[in-house]
């Protein structure tokens, strides 16, 4: 039994309150239940939310919850859940995506170059993404021998591009 599944259930609108109260982001996502971690458990439980996030790749259990917000409040009290928050802001601050002519005139109104690969993106460091069909293009480059992941982006391959020349 968790910490979490001893305290008294909280009310979605109570939740919500206690996240605005704590400073807290309820991350949203394209799942049931509605929230990233969050998931319904099988009809008949008590607790229809449960809620877990991942750990060096192991899978935490943090409880059984009367609401999703109640269950999206606990992962994001969990250091999991801030990094996923931060994760998520980062995103969201990132520049827009631009066409593939809006991103061939910025690069040429700043001196770049964008070099074209004889890969399926069609330039240098940007690749299709085979795992993620939402986001279908990502970059990467070697710095020091190293890998560096630089990003990912939907069907935009010239931003990409351009975020790698800069």
């Amino acid at each position: 039994m968790s910490i979490a599944s001893e305290q008294p259930d909280m009310t979605e609108e109570e939740a919500l309150q206690q996240a605005k109260t704590e400073g807290l982001t309820l991350l949203k996502a394209k799942n049931k239940a509605g929230y990233f971690g969050v998931h319904r458990n099988k009809a008949g439980y008590p607790k229809p939310f449960q809620a877990g996030v991942r750990n060096g790749g192991k899978l935490v259990y943090l409880g059984v919850f009367s609401t999703a917000e109640e269950a999206a409040l606990c992962i994001a009290r969990s250091p999991e859940g801030q990094a996923a928050s931060k994760r998520a802001a980062a995103t969201e601050s990132a520049p827009a995506s631009l066409t593939s002519e809006e991103a061939l005139r910025r690069a040429e109104a700043e001196g770049l170059t964008l070099l074209v690969a004889k890969n399926q993106a069609g330039f240098f460091g940007v690749h299709r993404n085979q795992s993620c069909k939402s986001k279908s293009y990502e970059a990467k480059v070697s710095r020091s021998g190293k890998p560096v992941y630089l990003g990912q982006l939907t069907g935009r391959t010239l931003t990409l591009t351009l975020t790698l020349t800069r």
